[in-house]
């Protein structure tokens, strides 16, 4: 039985019984407890010493010295749990400083972010068996870091300061494997997946992950080139308003982020030289003989607004460089569909300046 105790900056994870543990959490990397703690830091907290800092962790909460505890600037009580019978994880989300292997050996400290996942099984593992189990809950933790589009350089894996803890019955005799493969690995893999996904983000945090630009960085994009051919007295105020909202209404569209996404993704293939025919190098410089991201905009514009739409992404995409706009740093696709999103946008609220019709 395992149960969780909920204060203002703790979460506790208590087993029945004790087991081993395998953790990134503790000094020792392998102990024997009954609890994992993860703990609620603020921002800016010292973290020169983060064992003193643990120790009084403990103290505070009536820890016991082997059991682990993770630190979190995430809202502890913002936790994902999901269960499956007696297999069960749970998750605290912060996804700020993302991590991915092409970053480099950087070293950020505890910001806003941190992944915490402690998963559980019933099973009984040999040391090789739970370091399996280890293995694959990280890399479950990953594939979900992966999935959520997390902006790094290259594809996200999770965050710089991430821990994972997982929990069995030792056994000499016990599954040497736990691998996504097995009963045991599958289940654990799965509901690790399931709750760092579980995090809610709002369509403007998911676009800074997609585009790495913000609705303000785009509508402003949208004004610059509006301001090449503005509607005599209507005040830029009432522009950018209808500018935003208009983006606002195109993401609630799944197939609009679907194209976002293709980009995306596109750009991560792409900058790691695995698209055939397509080097690295070739990717970085923007090579002409790729066409297939002025296809993927132009889809994007006919979508949303036609004809008018494709004009108006042609003439953003010739001015785009000439005008320093935001989304001319983007790489290879991505900075073809902002370009599409943002004038085929502006291309509908022209139809309400000059046309009266509703966005």
């Amino acid at each position: 039985m395992v149960e969780l105790s909920l204060s203002e900056r703790a979460l506790i994870v208590e087993f029945e019984t004790p087991r081993h543990i395998a953790t990134t959490a503790h000094l020792k990397g392998l102990v024997v407890s009954s609890r994992v703690a993860i703990y609620q830091v603020d921002e800016g907290v010292d973290l020169s010493k983060p064992e003193e800092l643990k120790d009084s962790v403990r103290a505070e909460l009536g820890l016991d010295p082997e059991d682990p505890v993770m630190l979190t600037a995430a809202n502890v009580r913002e936790y994902h749990l999901a269960q499956d019978g007696e297999y069960g994880a749970v998750a605290t989300v912060g996804l700020t400083n993302p991590a991915c292997p092409k970053m480099g050996a950087s070293y950020q400290p505890l910001r806003a972010s941190t992944i915490n996942v402690v998963a559980w099984v019933p099973d009984a593992l040999t040391v090789q068996g739970l370091l399996d189990l280890f293995r694959t809950v990280s890399e479950a933790k990953a594939a979900a870091a992966a999935d959520l589009l997390l902006r790094c350089n290259g594809r996200a894996t999770g965050t710089v300061s991430d821990a994972v803890a997982v929990a069995a019955f030792y056994d000499a005799k016990g599954y040497m494997w736990a691998g996504p493969s097995t009963s045991v690995g599958g289940k654990a893999a799965s509901l690790v997946y399931r709750v760092v996904t579980s995090t809610q983000r709002r369509p403007e945090d998911v676009l800074r992950s997609v585009l790495g630009l913000t609705l303000d960085e785009l509508t402003s994009d949208a004004m610059v080139l509006y301001k090449r051919a503005p509607v005599p007295g209507v005040p830029d105020e009432e522009v950018r308003r209808l500018v935003m909202a208009t983006l606002r209404d195109l993401l609630s569209d799944p197939n609009v982020w679907a194209f976002l996404v293709a980009a995306r993704e596109l750009d991560i293939v792409g900058s790691a030289g695995l698209i055939p025919g397509l080097s690295a190098e070739e990717f970085e410089q923007d090579s002409k003989k790729v066409i297939a991201d002025e296809l993927l905009a132009t889809a994007l514009s006919l979508y949303i607004n036609g004809f008018k739409a494709l004009t108006a992404t042609y003439w953003a995409d010739s001015m785009k460089e000439k005008l320093n706009l935001s989304l001319a740093k983007l790489p290879m696709f991505e900075d073809d569909v902002a370009a599409s999103l943002v004038s085929s946008a502006l291309s509908r609220v022209y139809d309400v300046l000059l046309r009266g019709r509703t966005p």
